[in-house]
């Protein structure tokens, strides 16, 4: 299937992490758009124990490619946020052969909701109003707009570096600052540093990995407010 590439202004009313008002809004320009406008969506399962989705936003991507996403309130995140701890570091020390330094949160019980995808809704289907049970007839026919992308990918000299983005919201600032050195049984040594300063809100978190050297080394910051991210269609 063809891949198109969104370019996407992280936008949360201007610039993620600066003004926070009352309906963020994610803006983008969808790359080598060549159809009619179409829905686009944020769901996510309506409870543990079920395997229905509810719809957490809707917006649409325009006949030129234009894509406008008026992100979820927190209310309709309440029942959807997860660990910040399990969701930003899921190498668990107690799966490293050794395990050194230390990675401090400043509120250890944080949660996040972690924006991982949005889906387009089938030809001439729209997504229901907010807050609805949206059935498999809709969602699971939906193609998926993977957040996570290299936005590094076929940059000269960066064969083995990967950057991508991760659209966030946290319900309370949260600081996570430290390092840390993992050896596996088997596998390469992941040498992570951690320099967070996330304000309540939307928020853009950038992870840098280098493979280059003999060690997996990763970076996690926050990305600069003028970011401007790569998502792809599979």
């Amino acid at each position: 299937m063809k891949r198109l590439r969104w370019l996407l202004w992280i936008a949360v009313l201007g610039a993620v992490g600066q003004s926070q008002e009352a309906e963020p809004t994610l803006r983008a320009q969808v790359l080598g758009w060549a159809e009619a406008g179409r829905a686009v969506g944020v769901l996510a399962p309506l409870s543990a124990a079920d395997d229905r989705q509810v719809l957490l936003a809707r917006g649409s991507v325009d006949a030129a490619g234009r894509l406008t996403l008026p992100l979820p309130r927190p209310d309709r995140l309440a029942g959807q946020l997860v660990s910040l701890k399990e969701w930003l570091l899921p190498v668990n020390p107690a799966d490293c052969a050794q395990y050194e330094g230390q990675i401090v949160f400043n509120a250890p019980d944080a949660a996040v909701f972690p924006l991982r995808e949005l889906l387009v809704a089938p030809a001439g289907t729209q997504w229901p109003s907010l807050g609805s049970v949206v059935g498999e007839h809709l969602w699971g026919d939906a193609q998926r707009l993977n957040s996570e992308v290299n936005v590094l990918d076929g940059v000269p000299d960066a064969a083995a570096q990967v950057r991508d983005y991760r659209l966030v919201y946290l319900p309370e600032a949260v600081t996570v600052r430290g390092s840390s050195r993992c050896v596996p049984e088997a596998g390469l040594t992941e040498l992570l540093t951690v320099d967070l300063a996330l304000p309540a809100g939307w928020s853009l978190v950038q992870q840098d990995d280098d493979y280059s050297g003999e060690d997996l080394r990763r970076r996690l910051s926050r990305a600069p407010a003028d970011t401007v991210s790569l998502w792809q269609l599979p």
